[in-house]
């Protein structure tokens, strides 16, 4: 009688995949402000106040800015699925000094003649540079520098935070899945366990100008 080979398969599960990090709104404008051009404090804007993702803003076009309805159409998102975003006064004003009497092509251009539209080493690079500017480092200290993707995730907490309801927030951060939304960005940071922390501190205590003497002697 022939042994037959037993396949056994052994479900892993999957890494979960989240940042407690993130920095703070004052922290994101002092690096929009240090901006050393339109063209750079587009980027931040966008990339701060939208959510999106660098690939995202790449292929953003003139046309998929509608300044009447104040959102930005992102024809390719993660997965090849388009969305739309919401987008600040603010921003749009930027744009449209950025973008001038331009009516076609890519949003924010590159430097290079020869190339049509910003790349992501680019974008990596205006996030960098104009951080260090301002003197913000990147919250988590295992980081050396600050990235485009902390925008992201600092604009997703700064919702959850406020009271966005989650569905809202993941249709905006073009998440399939609301889990996604809640395992990736719902963990809470120190400094908002700090906040909750110092709102509730009072209640352990009757009077905090009332220090009690102890008797030193033994």
């Amino acid at each position: 009688m022939e042994e037959k080979e037993v396949k056994t398969t052994v479900s892993k599960k999957a890494k979960k995949r989240y940042n407690i990090y993130y920095l703070s709104m004052d922290e994101i404008n002092k690096i929009i402000t240090a901006a050393k051009s339109l063209r750079d404090q587009v980027v931040l804007k966008i990339l701060a106040r939208t959510g999106m993702r660098r690939f995202e803003l790449c292929n953003l076009r003139i046309q998929d800015v509608d300044f009447e309805k104040k959102r930005i159409f992102i024809p390719k998102a993660k997965g090849d699925k388009a969305r739309s975003v919401p987008t600040d006064p603010d921003t749009l004003q930027s744009i449209k000094f950025y973008i001038s009497s331009r009516q076609y092509g890519k949003l924010i251009q590159s430097n290079k003649k020869n190339s049509d539209g910003i790349d992501e080493s680019r974008i990596n690079a205006i996030v960098k540079n104009t951080a260090k500017k301002a003197g913000i480092t990147h919250p988590d200290p295992t980081k050396d520098s600050v990235n485009p993707h902390i925008f992201r995730h600092s604009f997703i907490r700064h919702l959850l935070k406020i009271g966005v309801p989650p569905n809202f927030v993941q249709q905006i951060a073009g998440h399939s899945d609301i889990r996604t939304t809640l395992q990736m960005y719902g963990i809470p940071s120190f400094t908002d366990i700090q906040e909750k922390y110092d709102e509730i501190a009072h209640t352990f205590y009757e009077d905090n100008n009332k220090t009690k003497t102890f008797n030193q002697k033994q």
